[in-house]
């Protein structure tokens, strides 16, 4: 029999010895019904709270229980939406009415205080936030509030479990006024990224950040900066961020922009050849792999906007390791601010009409401006020389927003839109050695990293032997960069 909606509150919960272990013989019967994550989040509820039979929790009758529990709850795969991640749950707490409320509510749960303190919680795991309701009840409410409601932004099980097959073999530099920095730690127009010093008890939720502790406080704009560091920046991997974005913006790109992907799923192999690896990446070089992923957990994407009219700053984990699959060889990933901005500035890229209306195509797609360039091989992430690589970016960024236009830049410029250089030139004993050793490999990888010379007419890019294009203490605050062409082929 499915799950019985009107008996389903047994409070017996299985030993602590057994809790693992029965969560590991639940999760391989859960990918053999092809149960995405949060489904199996909730069977795993539904399983812990169950009275097993004599013969205990691994017994046959408690395990077909379970498998009908999770074909009862595979019918509600596409209204689940608002439960797939802790900020959507507390967002579904916060729209929730009290009568709805107490409709789908167990009635030993009605009153509990316990029900306040997770109406409070800005990110409730999925047992905290399931623990006061009648299951089929709640699932009955998803499935008449949210069926297909704003289906094309949440996630499919089908791109939760497939794989990305195609890895872009250019990176998207973002060129669009006010959001050029997105991919920078440059704290400068719309959006930025910002290294914290720490986000140990921290939690994100709706564009905000909170403190966890005895209240949940939200982190105000002076203490951010306060937070905000400059130490180990020269250690962060800008160009697996870069190739993380430019997924996630192929992905993006082709649902015709209407899909857009909360958990990205990469085959290792792939990844590693598009930063340059060799293919047969080894466990040590899988682990190394993992360890970058997780090491972004300290990095906070920062967005400013309008709320109430008012000038408002939103907060985003810039990158969520989700998972590393040994027999499939995948690794997981997610970025809250990476999709906000990516639908941010699709919306502002659509062209409109004098009503304010979409101009549209034949096809009767929107028309849109252009927002990124494609002219950076992702293999430029291969280069040691970090400062150089930002360098080239901040040139093929010029370039493009100048269109016809002769493209020119001081050196003093580029120091100021990249941070990671302006701090080692300030750090640096030998100032001169530096500015030589990054403008050469700037002018060397500019030629070699990038498709300039391919796309663009009779384009003249400095040569690295050309001691005139090497800045110096005596020059810096004088010399221009320019980069001459007939337009683009």
């Amino acid at each position: 029999m499915p799950y019985d909606t009107e008996n389903f509150n047994a409070t017996a919960l299985p030993p602590e010895e057994t809790q693992a272990a029965l969560m590991k013989h639940l999760h391989k019967l859960s990918e053999q019904l092809s149960l995405d994550r949060t489904e199996f989040e909730i069977a795993g509820f539904m399983a812990f709270l169950l009275e097993p039979d004599p013969e205990g929790f691994f017994s046959t009758d408690f395990i077909l229980t379970c498998t009908s529990n999770m074909l009862f709850i595979r019918q509600y795969s596409g209204c689940i939406k608002p439960l797939r991640t802790p900020e959507r749950r507390a967002a579904f707490l916060h729209n929730l009415s009290e009568a709805d409320a107490e409709s789908i509510r167990t009635p030993q749960f009605v009153d509990d205080e316990g029900f306040a303190a997770l109406l409070e919680d800005p990110a409730p795991t999925m047992f905290h936030f399931l623990a006061p309701f009648h299951l089929g009840k709640l699932l009955e409410y998803c499935r008449l509030h949210y069926q297909d409601d704003d289906a094309a932004i949440y996630r499919t099980k089908a791109q939760a479990e497939e794989a990305v097959h195609e890895i872009p073999t250019a990176l998207a530099v973002p060129t669009m006024q006010n959001y050029q920095y997105v991919m920078s730690l440059k704290p400068f127009g719309n959006a930025y990224m910002q290294p914290l010093a720490s986000t140990d008890g921290l939690k994100f939720s709706d564009g905000r950040m909170y403190f966890i502790g005895n209240e949940i406080q939200p982190v105000s704009e002076v203490q951010l900066q306060n937070m905000v560091t400059n130490e180990g920046i020269d250690s962060i991997d800008l160009g697996m961020l870069r190739i993380f974005y430019s997924i996630i913006l192929t992905e993006f790109e082709k649902t015709k922009c209407s899909e857009i992907r909360d958990v990205i799923t990469l085959y290792v192999p792939d990844l590693a050849e598009s930063m340059g690896l060799q293919r047969n990446i080894n466990k040590a070089g899988i682990q190394r792999l993992i360890d970058n992923v997780q090491s972004f957990h300290n990095i906070v994407g920062v967005m400013h906007g309008t709320r109430n009219n008012k000038p408002s700053q939103s907060l985003y984990p810039v990158l969520n390791f989700e998972g590393y699959d040994d027999k499939k060889n995948t690794i997981s990933f997610s970025s809250p601010y990476m999709n906000m901005v990516i639908k941010t500035v699709y919306k502002l890229a659509i062209r409109k009409n004098k009503n304010g209306e979409p101009r549209l195509t034949k096809k009767g797609d929107p028309m849109r401006m252009p927002t990124h360039s494609y002219l950076t091989k992702t293999s430029i992430v291969k280069e040691r020389n970090k400062t150089a690589i930002e360098n080239v970016l901040i040139i093929v960024q010029l370039i493009e927003q100048c269109g016809n236009q002769e493209p020119h830049i001081s050196a003093m410029t580029m120091i100021e839109r990249n941070p990671l250089l302006e701090q080692r030139l300030n750090q640096a004993k030998n100032k001169t050695t530096l500015l030589k050793r990054t403008f050469e490999t700037t002018w060397r990888i500019l030629r070699e990293q990038t498709y300039l010379m391919e796309r663009y007419q009779d384009i003249v890019l400095p040569d690295p032997k050309d001691p005139k294009m090497i800045p110096s203490l005596k020059n810096l605050e004088t010399i221009v960069f320019t980069f001459p062409h007939h337009g683009k082929k």
